[in-house]
């Protein structure tokens, strides 16, 4: 027989009468929206979208053919 390896625990860095008590509150509607909402496709592309320009203009972001060291020959 062999035994499933066990997820780590989940560790929760508060008291347990504080943590029993935000348990307590949730709302059971509250909870199956938010899972509801998870479950929807989400666009793709998410957060990171190209200015209308098409170029990202930003000092950080360097293009890959200024960067290319010329061949020696």
């Amino acid at each position: 027989m062999t035994r499933k390896k066990c997820d780590d625990k989940l560790f929760l860095d508060m008291p347990f009468g504080e943590a029993l008590e935000r348990f307590i509150e949730t709302d059971v509607e509250e909870v199956a929206a938010s899972v509801a909402r998870s479950k929807k496709a989400k666009p793709p592309g998410g957060k990171l979208r190209k200015p209308p320009g098409g170029r990202v203009k930003s000092h950080k972001v360097v293009r890959l053919a200024d960067k290319r060291k010329p061949k020696r020959g």
